[in-house]
């Protein structure tokens, strides 16, 4: 079981070189290589998937994914709303 790659704890690192090594080269105790069996610029496109995974971008940035069928808007597409207090008349 490998960590969960949504927070900013990375025990090899977070940056996009860190992470093609990881993918290319394995790690220890789990992480297989994968270096000559998948394509490097495919490597670099996995390297962008679990970048966009980590919560590691910037909030203004959205997916080009069409979520069409998804059940309410994602969060990321929504305005950013002012706190209530509690009480408050709407």
């Amino acid at each position: 079981m490998g960590p969960p790659l949504m927070d900013d704890k990375w025990i090899y690192g977070s940056s996009p070189q860190q992470i093609h090594a990881t993918i290319v080269e394995g790690r220890p105790n789990g992480m297989p290589s994968f270096g000559g069996k998948i394509p490097d610029q495919q490597v670099w496109q996995i390297v962008a998937y679990v970048r966009s995974l980590s919560g590691q971008l910037r909030k203004d940035v959205r997916s080009t994914r069409n979520d069409h069928m998804s059940v309410h808007p994602s969060d990321q597409a929504r305005r950013p709303e002012e706190p209530k207090l509690m009480g408050e008349p709407q």
